[in-house]
This record gives structure tokens, sequence and C-alpha cells, in this order.
């Protein structure tokens, strides 16, 4: 939802300027594609943030893509964002330990990679063989 600070523009004015019609704004609420903050009397107001929204879902639809593809696409760009934000936030904090404890201990954490241990192989045998 957006901020009330944020959400300036009434519904007439955001179809206008991403020329539209209001009843599709409408529409595309009512789809889960968009949701405009509500004043106390149930007034529509539309951010920038929301503009933009409406010019993504007008490109992605006069490209052929349903209004169940659009909503998949933006669903996965705001996972996908969210995810960017997460690993940005963790890059952050292992420079944060390895300054703070002097080694590069990053690639001791990457996945899959395991110490090679000096202990001999145990063979064990297949008892279904």
């Amino acid at each position: 939802m957006n901020d009330q600070q944020d959400a300036v523009y009434i519904i007439s004015v955001a179809a206008e300027l991403v020329g539209m019609h209001p009843q599709t704004l409408r529409v595309y609420e009512r789809r889960g594609l968009l949701d405009p903050y509500r004043t106390p009397g149930g007034t529509r107001r539309y951010s920038q943030e929301d503009l933009d929204r409406l010019l993504l879902i007008q490109r992605l639809s006069s490209a052929g893509v349903n209004l169940e593809g659009i909503k998949r696409i933006m669903a996965l760009q705001h996972e996908n964002d969210r995810l960017r934000s997460q690993v940005t936030r963790l890059r952050r904090l292992l420079e944060e330990a390895e300054s703070r404890w002097g080694t590069n201990i990053g690639p001791a954490f990457r996945i899959g990679v395991r110490k090679k241990s000096n202990l001999p192989s145990i063979r064990r045998e297949n008892p279904f063989a």
C-alpha cells in the first residue's frame, strides 16, 4: 500500500497521465495489479510508483501478455528486488565480519564447498550385493 504523502494523484489525473481510462485503473485494482492509497473517505490516490506500475502493465499488455501473466511477472520482479536487497545486506554483513576478524572468510561459506579430509576413506561392504 502506498504512503499517503506519496499518493497525490486522483484517479482521473492518474489515468490521463498514463493514457488510460479511469475504469481500466479500477479493473487493474480489482485484479490485484494495483493497490492505490485510499483516503478516509475512500477516494483512490495514486503515487508515482503506481503510475510506473501502470506504464509497465501497459507495455506488457501491448506485448500480448494477459493480466494473469502480468500479475505473475510483477510478483517475480518484486521477489527479485527483495532477494537482491537481501544479498546486498548479507554481503555488507560479511564484509563487516571480515574486517572485524581481519580475514577473508567468504570462501569458507560457499555452498557445496567441502574441506578435503586427511582421513583415509573407509570402504563399506554392500549388504545387498
